[in-house]
C-alpha cells in the first residue's frame, strides 16, 4: 500500500482506535501547551463565526495501519492526539448527548491505559506512574480553562472539534499514513530525534506521488518520472550560487524546494493564514482534488516556474538585474509576474525601471543620457552617510553590478552568494576626523593598526617613535593622543576636512567584520588590508577593490593618499556608470 496523505477532521477519527507503541515516550505536554491549544481552538472558533476561516489544522498525525488488530499504530503526533482526547473526555457528557463517542487510545507500556483514558479521568491516579501524572495535570488544566469561562463555551468548543465537513467549521489533522512496507520505528526516529518535523515539501511530495493521481497502467512509470524530476530540481537548488541569486538569504526553509512551491502558491493567489505552518501543503491539497490530470498539470506548472528561474540565472544580464532586486527585497514571484507576456528586452527594461525606483531615482526610461546623468548626479549629491545609509548601500551595490554589465565581453558575475553570506557596512575611504577614538583602549588599538605603516618609512621615523612611545606607556593623556592623531592625518594627507567626507565619493562597501576591525584607519593602512584580503581569496566587491587601487583617480602619483580630487573622480565614475546603466543603450549588453 502506498503512502496516503489527506486532511481528516476530528469527527472522522471518532470511533477509531490508536495504539501508542513502547518505542514512544509517554505523555509529556505541560499545562502551558494544553492551554495554548485550547486558546488556539477558541480563537479559531471566533474567526470561524466571523467567516474568516474554514478549519483549524493541527500538525501531522503519522500512523500505520495494523490490520491484525483493526487499529492504528500512532507513529507521531501522540501528544496532540492525546490532548484532543482529554478535551473530548472532559466534554464526554455533551459528546454523548450528540450521539457521538470519542476515539480510543492505549499505551503499550500501561496495561490499563485504555480504560483509564476512556472513563472520566481519575486524578487520584496521578501518582500511579509518570504518564498518568502528566495526563492528570493536563486534565486539570482543561478543567481550569473551562471553569473560567461561560458554560456555553463547552458546546462551542465541542462543536468546533467534532463537526464534520457538512456541519460547518471544524478541526482537522494532516493524516499521513505510512505504507505497509515502511518500518514504523525508523520513521519515528527520523521524526523525533532532534525534533525533525514533517516539512511542507515532504507532504507535497507525497501528494504528487499518490497512486490515485495516475491511471493504473502508468502509475509506477509516472511516479518514477516525477520523483526523478523532483530530485533534479532539489539538486539544482543545492547550488549556493543559484540559491542566493533567487532567495534573500534570510528565513531559508528546511528544504529549499519548498521555496519553489511557495512561489507557485503565491502566484496562484494563495494567502496563508497567520501561524499556519502547513499553508503550502493546504494549497496543493486543494489543487490536486481535481482528478488525475490535475496533478500532472500542477507538476508541469511547478517545473515551468523553476525552469524560468534557471533561464534567468543563465542569462548574465537578467542574473544581475533580478539578483539586485531580490537582494533589495523584491519577491521573486512578483518578478515572474512582471515577466509574463514580455519579450526579453521588454522585461529587462521593466527591471531597470524597477531598480530606478528602488534607489529613489527620478528619471524615466528612454530619456537622453545627459538628462539621466543630471538626475543621478543631483540625487547622489543629496545622499549623506548615516541619514541615507540604506540607500547608499543599495547604490554602491548597483554600482558594482553596473560596472560588471558595462563590459559585454566579460563573463564575470557579481557573487550574490558571497555577498549574502556576509553583513555589509559602508566604509569611509578616507578617515573622518570627527570619528577619532575617544577611550584609551580604542586609541591604543588605532595606533597599533597604523604603527607598521610608519615603521618601514625612514621619512616617518619621528612619527614611528612617538607611536611606539605612546603604546609603551602604561597610561596616556587625551591631549597627547589628539596631537599625535592630527599629526598622523596630516602626514598622510587626511587632515584637511572636505565636504565629501560623508558623501558617496568617500564611501565603499566592506564586510562588517573587516569594517569594524579597520574602522577609521588611515587610507594606506586600509589599502594594504583590502589588498591582502583580495590576495587571500576573501570576497571584496570589485568597486571597493578598485577604489583602494585608485582605479578611478585621474592622478595616481601618490597611491598612499586619498585626496579631494580622488573622491571627485570616484563619484564621477559612479554617476557615469549608472547613467549608462539607465539608458536604452544598456540593452545592448
Amino acid at each position: 500500500m502506498a503512502t496516503q496523505l489527506s486532511l481528516r477532521s476530528i469527527s472522522d477519527l471518532l470511533g477509531e482506535r490508536f495504539h501508542i507503541p513502547a518505542y514512544q515516550r509517554g505523555y509529556r505536554w505541560t499545562r502551558r501547551q494544553v492551554t495554548e491549544l485550547l486558546d488556539d481552538i477558541w480563537e479559531f472558533q471566533a474567526l470561524a463565526d466571523a467567516g474568516v476561516s474554514t478549519f483549524y489544522c493541527l500538525q501531522p498525525i503519522v500512523v500505520k495501519h495494523r490490520a491484525e488488530f483493526g487499529d492504528w499504530e500512532l507513529v507521531d503526533g501522540q501528544q496532540r492526539l492525546t490532548t484532543i482526547h482529554l478535551i473530548l473526555n472532559y466534554l464526554s457528557e455533551l459528546l454523548l448527548a450528540l450521539g457521538q463517542d470519542s476515539f480510543r487510545l492505549s499505551y503499550q507500556t500501561r496495561q490499563d491505559s485504555e480504560y483509564f483514558l476512556q472513563t472520566k479521568i481519575d486524578t487520584t491516579q496521578a501518582g500511579k506512574n509518570i504518564d498518568y501524572f502528566h495526563i492528570c495535570e493536563a486534565y486539570v488544566a482543561i478543567q481550569d480553562w473551562f471553569q473560567g469561562r461561560h458554560g456555553s463555551h463547552r458546546m462551542k468548543v465541542l462543536q468546533t472539534l467534532v463537526n464534520d465537513d457538512s456541519a460547518g467549521k471544524n478541526v482537522k489533522v494532516i493524516w499521513y499514513e505510512l505504507p505497509q512496507s515502511q518500518a514504523a520505528i525508523p520513521a519515528f526516529t527520523r521524526l523525533n530525534v532532534g525534533k525533525i518535523a514533517l516539512t511542507n515539501s515532504e507532504l507535497v511530495r507525497a501528494l504528487f506521488l499518490r497512486v490515485g493521481n495516475f491511471s493504473a497502467s502508468s502509475a509506477t512509470e509516472q511516479q518514477l518520472r516525477i520523483a526523478q524530476e523532483w530530485d533534479s530540481i532539489e539538486k539544482g537548488l543545492q547550488s549556493d550560487e543559484f540559491w542566493y541569486f533567487l532567495h534573500s538569504g534570510t528565513g531559508i526553509p528546511q528544504n529549499r524546494i519548498e521555496y519553489i512551491f511557495d512561489i507557485h502558491a503565491r502566484a496562484e493567489g494563495w494567502h496563508s493564514e497567520r501561524g499556519d505552518a502547513y499553508s503550502t501543503f493546504h494549497f496543493f491539497n486543494d489543487k490536486l482534488k481535481g482528478g488525475p490530470c490535475r496533478a500532472e498539470l500542477e507538476w508541469l506548472r511547478v517545473k515551468q516556474s523553476f525552469m524560468s528561474l534557471q533561464e534567468w540565472f543563465e542569462d548574465r544580464v537578467l542574473y544581475h538585474l533580478v539578483g539586485f532586486l531580490v537582494h533589495e527585497g523584491d519577491d521573486i514571484q512578483v518578478l515572474q509576474t512582471l515577466a509574463k507576456n514580455s519579450t526579453k528586452s521588454a522585461f529587462r527594461a521593466k527591471l531597470r525601471k524597477r531598480i530606478a525606483r528602488k534607489i529613489d531615482l527620478d528619471c524615466g526610461w528612454g530619456e537622453p543620457e545627459t538628462d539621466v546623468r543630471h538626475a543621478i548626479s543631483s540625487h547622489l549629491e543629496e545622499l549623506k552617510y548615516g541619514r541615507d545609509s540604506t540607500q547608499i548601500r543599495a547604490v554602491l551595490l548597483l554600482f558594482n553590478i553596473a560596472t560588471l554589465l558595462a563590459n559585454s565581453r566579460s563573463n564575470l558575475r557579481f557573487s550574490f552568494e558571497a555577498f549574502k553570506k556576509e553583513a555589509w557596512d559602508i566604509e569611509h575611504v578616507k578617515a573622518v576626523g570627527s570619528y577619532r577614538p575617544g577611550r584609551t583602549d580604542a586609541q591604543r588599538r588605532w595606533l597599533d593598526s597604523v604603527a607598521s605603516y610608519f615603521m618601514h618609512r625612514p621619512e616617518d621615523l619621528d612619527l614611528s617613535e612617538r607611536i611606539q612611545a605612546f603604546l609603551g606607556e602604561d597610561g596616556s593623556q587625551g591631549l597627547a593622543f589628539d596631537e599625535l592623531y592630527d599629526d598622523i592625518l596630516r602626514r598622510v594627507g587626511e587632515a584637511t576636512s572636505f565636504d565629501v567626507d560623508n558623501g558617496i565619493g568617500n564611501l565603499a562597501l566592506l564586510d562588517q567584520g573587516t569594517n569594524r576591525a579597520y574602522k577609521n584607519a588611515i587610507f594606506p593602512v586600509k589599502r594594504r588590508w583590502i589588498l591582502e584580503l583580495d590576495e587571500a581569496g576573501t570576497f571584496v566587491p570589485l568597486c571597493t577593490r578598485n577604489v583602494f587601487l585608485k582605479c578611478y583617480s585621474q592622478d595616481v602619483g601618490n597611491m598612499l593618499f586619498w585626496s579631494l580630487q580622488d573622491a571627485d573622480s570616484y563619484r564621477d565614475e559612479i554617476v557615469s556608470t549608472l547613467s549608462k546603466f539607465f539608458t536604452v543603450n544598456s540593452e545592448a549588453v
